[in-house]
Formats: C-alpha cells, sequence, structure tokens
C-alpha cells in the first residue's frame, strides 16, 4: 500500500475534508497530527500501518461499503467486514488476507454486504466478533467458533470493553428498503451498465453472490440491527448505525433515545446513508439530529457494483451545515481521519 509524505498529508485538509471550516488544523488543536504516523499514512493500522502515538488520537478510516477501522492506543476494531469486490465496483486497494491485527470486530446486522469476511477476519487475527443472535449463529454457520463470538441484544445493561475503549451495544432498526423508488433505481442502473458496456458477465454474477455471504433471518429488520457506541478512555464518543431504519416515532429507538438523554451528545457519528433519491431521505438526518454529534461521516453509501449509484452527498452534508452545524467529511478508502479526543478537533490526511 502506497505511503505518503507529510507534505502530502498537510495538502490534504484542504482538498479532502468536506464542511470544515479553515480553523480545524494541526496548528489549532493541542495534538500535532503532523508528528502522528497513523495520520500521514495510507495502511490501515489491522494491515500492518502504524498505531497511534498520542493517547488522546483516534483514527477512523472508511473502509468501504458499510465498514470502517478504529485505531485508539493499541487497539483496533473493525466496524463490519465485507471487502469482497466484483467488477464494475472499486477495488479497495486491500483484501480480506492484509488484514493483521484486530481485537474486535462490530457487526451492524448479519446480511452478508455487512460481515461476509468477518467470520474468516476473526479466525485469523484471534478478534472477538460481537453482534446479535442471528449474527452470532451465522458467522457459527460460517466457521467460526462460539467461544469467539460476544452475542447482544442491544436491549439494555451490555457493556464490552476492549482496551480504553467501552462498547455500549443498543437494538437499531432495519432500513425498510425494497420500495418503488429502490426498484426504479436498480433498473436503471442495470440500463446504465449495459448503456455504456459493464455489465458483469454471468461468471462476475454468481462471484458477487458468492462473495456476499450472510444471514437471510426474516427478525433482521425488528431484532438484529445493533447501533453501537463507543466511549473512549478521556470520554470521546462515537456512535455507529449501518442502516437507517427507526421505530414508530421516526427518530431511532427507544433504546437508542434513552441513551441519548442520559449521554446528551456524541463526537462523531457514523450513520447509513444509502438512498436513491437524496429528496425522499427521511431517516438519516433525524438519526443524526438524536446522536447530536459535532462530526458526522457517511456509510453504505458508495456503489459497489450490485444495482445502484453512489449516494450523493452534497444534499445531506448541506442540511447537516446548514440545520444542526454538524460538520461532515467523507474520506477516500483507507484515508485516515484523526481526532484529538481531548480538543475535539479533527485532521483529514492523504
Amino acid at each position: 500500500m502506497k505511503r505518503v509524505t507529510k507534505a502530502h498529508a498537510a495538502v490534504a485538509v484542504i482538498l479532502l475534508t468536506t464542511a470544515m471550516s479553515p480553523a480545524v488544523g494541526a496548528q489549532t488543536t493541542n495534538l500535532d497530527f503532523s508528528r502522528e504516523p497513523a495520520c500521514q499514512d495510507r495502511t490501515p493500522a489491522s494491515m500492518g500501518g502504524p498505531l497511534p502515538v498520542s493517547p488522546n488520537l483516534v483514527v477512523v478510516r472508511y473502509l468501504g461499503s458499510s465498514n470502517h477501522e478504529i485505531a485508539y492506543r493499541n487497539t483496533v476494531l473493525l466496524l463490519n467486514a465485507h471487502y469482497a469486490r466484483v467488477a464494475p465496483a472499486r477495488p479497495l486497494g486491500f483484501t480480506r488476507d492484509d488484514v493483521k491485527k484486530v481485537d474486535a470486530i462490530l457487526i451492524g446486522h448479519g446480511h452478508g454486504d455487512h460481515m461476509s469476511d468477518a467470520p474468516y477476519v476473526a479466525q485469523r487475527t484471534g478478534a472477538r466478533l460481537v453482534g446479535a443472535p442471528m449474527t452470532a449463529d451465522q458467522a457459527q454457520k460460517m466457521g467460526l467458533e462460539r467461544r469467539q463470538i460476544d452475542t447482544v441484544t442491544g436491549r439494555g445493561g451490555e457493556m464490552l470493553k476492549f482496551g480504553a475503549i467501552t462498547v455500549e451495544p443498543m437494538l437499531g432498526r432495519h432500513g425498510a428498503g425494497g420500495d418503488a423508488a429502490d426498484e426504479a433505481a436498480s433498473a436503471a442502473f442495470r440500463a446504465l451498465q449495459k448503456a455504456v458496456g459493464i455489465t458483469r458477465t454471468p461468471e462476475q454474477q454468481e462471484a458477487a453472490r458468492a462473495a456476499q455471504d450472510g444471514s437471510r433471518d426474516p427478525r433482521i429488520p425488528l431484532e438484529g440491527v445493533i447501533t453501537y457506541l463507543l466511549t473512549f478512555g478521556d470520554g470521546f464518543r462515537i456512535i455507529f448505525r449501518d442502516t437507517s431504519g427507526v421505530d414508530e416515532t421516526g427518530i431511532g429507538t427507544e433504546w437508542e433515545r434513552a441513551a441519548m438523554k442520559r449521554i446528551g451528545n456524541t463526537d462523531l457519528a457514523i450513520v447509513s446513508y444509502s438512498v436513491a433519491i437524496p429528496q425522499a431521505q427521511t431517516t438519516t438526518v433525524p438519526l443524526v439530529r438524536l446522536y447530536n454529534p459535532r462530526f458526522y461521516m457517511p456509510t453504505h453509501h458508495d456503489e459497489v457494483g450490485a444495482g445502484r449509484l453512489d449516494t450523493p452527498l452534497e444534499p445531506l452534508l448541506l442540511r447537516l451545515r446548514d440545520e444542526l452545524n454538524v460538520r461532515g467529511v467523507s474520506p477516500l478508502y483507507r484515508q485516515p481521519v484523526c481526532f484529538d479526543t481531548a480538543a475535539k478537533h479533527m485532521f483529514v490526511g492523504w
């Protein structure tokens, strides 16, 4: 994987940070990001890249689909693990065989495009796999021993600890999907692929299906989605939700509302944004409003060659900036997004 210079990283603040004020940067924070190797390197910590040096540094990387890596002190967490890409999907720049160091894999829900590579990675690295009961069952079917799995319900009273990171699972809700707009978008996407000559061959389509091994348990929408609240050593908080369904209130679920009533705010919200028409989006913004973060990072928004275009981000990021005063950042694959957990500043590397 390509390593980059400190000069590259400095330029990246201007080129790659979305919806950030000019004041955000190393010169205004207590932590000198330019002296952090993890903020200057494109190689994820789970794949042999540098770990944070400062105890106040959290490094978040987007690894495609709804996958992320979080590195803090000597702990590496993966949020979901679905790394297989079949053309015409864009390559991630790595495969699951590149993953070497992981302490835990937090699975939002058990669909194949969220967990297909998680049991394999857990076996190779010894990582704990955390998920709902149907996710745990599927991981075991895929060869992971039950002793390596932490099953959670998200209904309260469950706290996990990985290094200096406390993880609180909360029961979420799966997005509806399958409506007329989704069907129309999928048909249009396939027509566009055919028109430009990038339609998958039958062999490619079969390979793509095989690479999305996961659970099809009908209980997933109501019982199988887990939202994770991560609290770091000094109180910095990240919340992760890999699908944007809500209950009848239209504002998250009762367990998420209870948690947010208790804590009041988060620092970074990583929330699913997967919609055919941005103007029809009705769930991501209410979830971000509920989580009340300083920063927002989208997930599950990129085109993976499986039936839809990339979700346009500008309409969402504009709303978050103008309505909620939330700063959005949409990093490239493997790009380090660094947070000073004490000063609550953000830096985007190259």
